[in-house]
C-alpha cells in the first residue's frame, strides 16, 4: 500500500467551499423560519454535491500486485493491469509541462480526471498533490498519472 497524502491546496479548498456555503446562508439570514431557504440551495447545493464527489473520487491510497495498480478511493477502486503497461517513470514538474484540466477536479480532496499537458498529452490524473509523479503508460497509449508519498518504493514494486 502506497499512500496518497493531499497537498495543502487540496487539504483547504474544501473547508473554503463548505466556509463559502455557510457564508451565502449567513449573508442571506436564512433559517429554516425566516425562509427562503430555495434562494440560498441555488448557489449552495452544487458546491455541496461537486464537494463530496470530490470526496468519494479521490485517491486514498494506491496499491501494487501481480495482476494490477489499484487506485483506491470511497467509490470503488480503479484497476490499471499490469499486463497493459508499457512504461512506469517518475516525472517532475518540468517534464510535465503545463498542464490544464479537460474535464475533472482541479484541487478539491486531489486532482482527478482527464487534463492534458503541453509535454505529455492527454491522460487521466489521480493525483492528491502536485509532486511525486508517476506516469504510467499503456500500450495503447492511454497516460495515467498518479502521486504516491514514496515514488522509490512505489517503482520498486511496481517492478517485480
Amino acid at each position: 500500500m502506497f499512500k496518497a497524502s493531499l497537498d495543502n491546496l487540496a487539504k483547504y479548498l474544501p473547508v473554503v467551499l463548505i466556509g463559502f456555503v455557510l457564508l451565502i446562508f449567513i449573508t442571506l439570514g436564512v433559517t429554516i423560519e425566516n425562509g427562503p431557504i430555495s434562494v440560498a440551495l441555488i448557489p449552495a447545493l452544487p458546491i455541496c454535491i461537486i464537494t463530496l464527489i470530490a470526496y468519494y473520487y479521490s485517491p486514498l491510497y494506491y496499491e501494487v500486485d501481480m495482476d494490477s495498480i489499484t487506485v483506491v478511493r470511497k467509490a470503488g477502486k480503479f484497476f490499471i493491469a499490469r499486463k497493459d503497461i508499457k512504461s512506469i517513470n517518475a516525472i517532475t514538474e518540468n517534464q510535465l509541462g503545463t498542464a490544464w484540466r479537460m474535464m475533472g477536479n482541479g484541487g478539491v480532496f486531489g486532482y482527478t480526471g482527464y487534463y492534458s499537458s503541453s509535454n505529455i498529452g492527454k491522460m487521466r490524473w489521480f493525483v492528491t498533490q502536485r509532486k511525486n509523479y508517476v506516469l504510467i503508460i499503456l500500450n495503447n497509449d492511454s497516460k495515467y498519472l498518479l502521486s504516491p508519498d514514496d515514488v522509490a518504493g512505489f517503482l520498486v514494486a511496481t517492478q517485480s
